[in-house]
């Protein structure tokens, strides 16, 4: 599961909201502050990186070994 942040076009409320994948583009019923219906997906920042040895900046170039 996954976290997803969608903010209210009318009042400008952030509301996170967790769901699978595949469920993604699929907004908030209403927001809790306005009773609206309308909102706008936030793009968020992924905290996904490699780190340790053998990955590509180590040893998939296909330089020389």
């Amino acid at each position: 599961m996954a976290i997803y942040v969608w903010k209210c076009e009318k009042c400008e409320t952030e509301h996170e909201i967790e769901r699978k994948m595949a469920d993604s583009n699929i907004p908030p019923e209403e927001c809790s502050f306005c009773m609206s219906n309308v909102f706008k997906k936030i793009p968020q920042l992924s905290s996904f990186s490699l780190k340790g040895g053998g990955w590509y900046k180590d040893g998939y170039t296909g330089g020389n070994k």
